[in-house]
């Protein structure tokens, strides 16, 4: 059997055709790929940190779900703080325990996706002594989410967060859908799980304490009493005006008298 000659395929070897691209024709191309990737970089990252928003808003409408099915079972709003005088002079939060079986016990959710595994809720006893899970200890621990405790003071008690054995009925909020519920926090692991509008005296200026976070675009989600959620830029949520304030309040007023400190503006 005689065997068969192998002979190239038609048209030009393949040596031919890198030789016909030139070191500047190459370069260009390079470059072409380059500016390619530049322009869809940012367009990427834009993308992922809006799933990521989005992912934020699916968490707080959970827990907004969460927060009205407690309020409905309960007939008033989770205490802000927990305290056992057995384990620690000192509170720790207690409104992410009061929801959590409401959400099958999904500790996921009360941590924004834009944050970093550091926000995880643990299951180790606090600083404070407190096991999961009321372990959560203001003051020290990072968290994503905040709740809308102190309102326009602390000391009002126009906001959800009543202390335990005073909390907040259902029927003092007068406009749900116009109440902060919970929301992004700050994340500087401060009062990680309180927000508000509050605001105390410094040099600059008043400041507002434990605002709303900027993780999203230089903003905040948050959900309401009625269960939706909403955007804004972190400065709007604190915005120095009545219509801002009295969506802080359970009344729906702004009480102008207590935006600074204890006293007036």
């Amino acid at each position: 059997m005689k065997h068969r000659e192998h002979k190239s395929s038609p048209g030009f070897p393949l040596r031919h055709v890198i030789s016909a691209f030139t070191l500047v024709e190459l370069l260009v191309v390079i470059a072409i790929i380059a500016i390619l990737t530049a322009l869809l970089l940012p367009a990427l990252a834009g993308a992922k940190a809006s799933a990521r928003s989005a992912a934020c808003k699916s968490n707080l409408r959970q827990l907004g779900i969460a927060l009205i099915s407690f309020a409905h079972d309960n007939e008033h709003y989770p205490a802000d703080v927990h305290w056992d005088t057995s384990i620690s002079p000192f509170t720790t939060y207690g409104w992410p325990a009061s929801l959590l079986p409401y959400v099958s016990s999904n500790t996921a959710l009360f941590r924004c996706p834009a944050t970093g595994p550091e926000f995880d809720w643990p299951t180790n006893r606090s600083p404070k002594g407190y096991p999961f899970p009321f372990n959560i200890d203001t003051g020290t621990s990072r968290f994503s989410y905040g709740y809308n405790h102190w309102a326009v003071a602390n000391v009002s008690g126009y906001g959800l967060g009543g202390a335990p054995g005073s909390e907040v009925p259902e029927s003092r909020v007068l406009k749900p859908a116009d109440m902060i519920a919970i929301g992004d926090s700050d994340g500087n692991g401060v009062a990680d799980g309180d927000i508000t509008f509050h605001r105390v005296p410094t040099p600059s200026g008043p400041q507002a304490s434990f605002p709303p976070g900027n993780r999203h675009k230089g903003g905040a989600n948050i959900v309401f009493c009625d269960g939706h959620v909403e955007w804004a830029k972190q400065s709007k949520w604190i915005e120095r005006t009545d219509e801002v304030a009295r969506r802080w309040n359970n009344d729906n007023k702004p009480h102008r008298e207590l935006w600074v400190s204890r006293g007036g503006m």
